[in-house]
């Protein structure tokens, strides 16, 4: 019995933690590029916020809000001012 209560509270815990986001307007990432996303799930600040989040290799992520185009990254090596994008960085 007790392994099984074991096991139903280990299946019962996120399998993964995420990292809190900080999200910054008016920046863009600069840094190596894990993927760029352009499905539609993924054309909100949300839905890429939500990708970078899922993704255990991803430090920050971009929204272009006039392409609405989802970059993600891998590393960080800086970032520049742009009014069109949105960016995360896990914390």
């Amino acid at each position: 019995m007790k392994k099984f209560i074991f096991t139903v509270l280990l299946l019962s815990l996120p399998f993964q933690a995420f990292a809190a986001m900080e999200i910054t307007e008016g920046t863009a990432i600069k840094g190596a590029i894990f993927a760029v996303k352009t499905a539609k799930k993924y054309s909100s600040v949300e839905g890429c916020k939500t990708a970078a989040e899922a993704k255990s290799r991803v430090k920050a992520f971009t929204f272009n809000t006039s392409s609405e185009k989802c970059t993600l990254y891998k590393s960080i090596r800086g970032e520049r001012k742009n009014s069109q994008s949105v960016s995360g960085k896990k914390s």
